[in-house]
């Protein structure tokens, strides 16, 4: 077995092949696998391909992908050859994320991608439970000693806190999160707070499908920026669920000067938190990732116990180092990278 940084990253059998999280899909490999419906885990091209390989990921992620990217995959809970097994597993990042367990048939040595992860326990969510395999290629987002976050509940009781006392003072609130993923926390969060809410289109649109996946959330009403003094014209505060983006957006700056808007952020790069606050032209920050920190990285290596470890994404480079220092047999796999046999 070879594990490639080529298709994001291909695992290749003698006979046949996996792609985790492609950015093309191509129609010769035996099985892809798709860990959630975040744009930078999809394919680049929204081009429906010919033929769509066996696909495995969860129902959640397939209906987000077809949301996303306009064409359907050719879902399954699980696939198997005669050369492997490839399984999914809860991964805690966000309602459809899952990670992805490969066994080799000729060996029984078992390959487990996280694609993004989170151990922690937040709303909703589960977290990722590790579990013993021989190879592990693990996202390196805050792979970072720098930064090791306080618990999702703590920071979530201040938020609240905070929230409604603007609302009791009459100030609406933006809530800053991407709109897939953090935006649905927020909602389950945070939308009991206040009767009056509103949604960007994005946020709006994805709110309807993760109501029809099953989440439980609180209904909110579409903003349209070309009728937004018309529809938040209230002598009542409201919550509005934004899009995370940096104080340029002149949607918010208008709302800020028109009706007191308070905004507030909710991201890992908040451990930064002036720094941060000021690039998002937020008046509150809150440390809130859906990736796994630091510590909790650590964690999934030290209960995953791998002979070898792969890290991508984020600070892979920076991830890699330090586990080396710990006499660990870890490199960063890395675009473009030959075969990581080489390395061992």
């Amino acid at each position: 077995m070879k594990i490639i940084c080529k298709n994001r990253i291909n695992v290749s059998f003698e006979s046949s092949e996996i792609l985790l999280d492609p950015q093309i899909v191509d129609s010769k490999v035996s099985s892809m696998f798709v860990s959630h419906a975040h744009y930078d885990h999809l394919p680049r091209s929204k081009k429906k391909p010919s033929i769509i390989p066996p696909t495995v990921c969860s129902k959640a992620t397939a209906r987000l992908f077809q949301e996303r990217i306009g064409y359907s995959l050719n879902q399954h809970d699980y696939w198997e050859n005669d050369e492997f097994k490839l399984e999914t597993v809860p991964g805690g990042h966000t309602f459809d994320s899952t990670v992805a367990k490969i066994t080799n048939k000729e060996n029984g040595n078992i390959v487990v991608y996280t694609g993004d992860v989170n151990l922690e326990d937040r709303a909703y969510l589960t977290g990722f439970k590790p579990f013993k395999c021989n190879t592990l290629i693990l996202e390196a987002t805050w792979g970072d000693k720098d930064y090791r976050f306080p618990a999702f509940e703590h920071q979530a009781k201040l938020a609240r806190e905070y929230i409604q006392k603007q609302l009791n003072q009459g100030n609406p609130v933006a809530l800053l999160g991407y709109s897939l993923g953090k935006a649905q926390l927020l909602n389950f969060s945070f939308g009991d707070l206040c009767e009056e809410r509103y949604s960007t289109n994005a946020i709006w649109h994805m709110e309807q499908t993760h109501k029809e996946l099953g989440l439980d959330l609180y209904s909110t009403k579409l903003l349209a920026k070309d009728k937004f003094d018309t529809d938040l014209g209230t002598n009542k505060p409201w919550i509005l669920f934004y899009n995370h983006t940096s104080a340029r957006d002149k949607t918010l700056a208008h709302l800020k000067r028109k009706y007191n808007l308070k905004i507030i952020g909710f991201s890992g790069w908040a451990k930064n938190q002036e720094q941060y606050k000021y690039r998002m032209g937020a008046d509150a920050a809150y440390v809130m990732s859906d990736h796994s920190d630091y510590n909790s990285l650590l964690k999934i290596i030290k209960q995953s116990s791998p002979e070898k470890i792969f890290t991508v994404f984020g600070k892979a480079t920076e991830l890699a180092r330090e586990l080396q220092k710990e006499g660990l047999n870890a490199v960063p796999l890395k675009q473009g990278q030959s075969t990581l046999e080489s390395f061992f």
